[in-house]
């Protein structure tokens, strides 16, 4: 008997380790199972959150294409609420914080005003231009800083409620820091032309913008856009040259701003005759001619087309020395409006007087 149980006690010795390793084992097994699964969650959080950042990166960049700059910073917006360091986010919030700067306006109904609209939306452009400046270097801080001066001017032109020298400051600086940034240039140069800057300074800074060869859409429009109307000498030379340039590069040019550079610097009705001369002697006379009539594409009304044309075409003649055929022009003109009264009329009657007699 005592040897039985002496056998016993030594089998359960043997034995008792092979349990204890097959509990640890089991053990690990739970451990790793669990790890595994820990592992799984985490891929498949990790490729939801992937997911959804794409989605959203893609809304943003839709509505940013559809001009819907406001909804698109605050898509980038939620995007960051996740990861508010989130560099690639960041900076396509700030892309799209100066495309709304650059083709801010606001849509009013009558029972609103423009500048109380403008005011909640500048404000979101202020926040995260000023961001932007902070992380930027180089060029990229010049871009933005560019933009902030142009927000000051719309914060004073359109929301009314500003009215120092920041957007001037702001656009200088990013000069000081890139004399041959587009955005500074070409916002600076129509800063001043809406204020009663030097004209010619403003000229070159369009200049050196168009030289760039960047954001030419926005260099147009800001250098159309503020010599339009404006009554001063060498502002009609300008936007003939501007014109005659976009026309040679196959640069495309609105119907409207057409229509405003023809009745501004070439209708024989309100241009008068040194106004004529600046806009026509601005490039040579055979790029004049063409510029001319790629402005007035429109022939709705086909004779007061025709007399325009030979009204133009009779001072481009006069404008070249060509005295005879211009004077035998304007003799035919005469003829054509011996009936008629206005502005044409009392042109042409000069033109020959001053050819007969000159």
């Amino acid at each position: 008997m005592g040897e039985e149980i002496k056998n016993l006690e030594q089998g359960a010795k043997k034995a008792w380790p092979v349990v204890m390793g097959w509990v640890g084992g089991i053990t690990a097994l739970i451990g790793l199972f669990a790890t595994l699964g820990g592992g799984v969650t985490w891929l498949v959080n990790h490729h939801k959150a992937k997911t959804e950042r794409q989605v959203k990166l893609a809304l943003a960049e839709t509505q940013a294409s559809q001009q819907d700059y406001q909804a698109a910073v605050q898509t980038y917006g939620d995007l960051l609420k996740a990861d508010p360091l989130d560099r690639p986010v960041l900076d396509l919030q700030l892309n799209t914080a100066m495309q709304w700067a650059e083709n801010f306006h606001v849509t009013v109904r009558e029972d609103q005003h423009a500048e109380d609209l403008a005011g909640p939306a500048l404000d979101q452009i202020f926040a995260i231009l000023e961001a932007g400046l902070t992380r930027t270097k180089g060029s990229q801080a010049a871009d933005v800083q560019a933009h902030l001066g142009w927000a000051h001017w719309l914060n004073q032109h359109t929301a009314e409620r500003e009215f120092g020298p920041a957007a001037e400051q702001n656009l200088r600086a990013a000069l000081a820091a890139d004399p041959s940034n587009v955005y500074a240039n070409a916002m600076l140069g129509n800063w001043m032309l809406q204020n009663g800057g030097n004209f010619s300074e403003a000229i070159h800074h369009f200049d050196v913008a168009v030289s760039t060869g960047k954001a030419r859409p926005l260099v147009r429009k800001m250098q159309i856009g503020g010599l339009l109307h404006l009554d001063e000498p060498g502002a009609r030379a300008a936007q003939i040259k501007a014109a005659n340039d976009m026309r040679k590069a196959g640069e495309p040019l609105d119907e409207a701003y057409k229509s405003r550079i023809l009745s501004f610097c070439l209708d024989p009705l309100v241009t008068d005759h040194k106004e004529l001369t600046e806009s026509l002697s601005a490039v040579p006379p055979n790029e004049a001619w063409q510029t001319y009539l790629w402005l007035d594409d429109n022939t709705s009304e086909a004779e007061v087309h025709n007399l325009n044309h030979d009204f133009i075409h009779a001072n481009l003649l006069e404008i070249s020395g060509k005295r005879e055929e211009s004077l035998e022009k304007y003799r035919l003109l005469q003829q054509e409006l011996k009936n008629s009264s206005g502005t044409m009329k009392d042109s042409v009657d000069a033109a020959v007087a001053r050819l007969s007699h000159g």
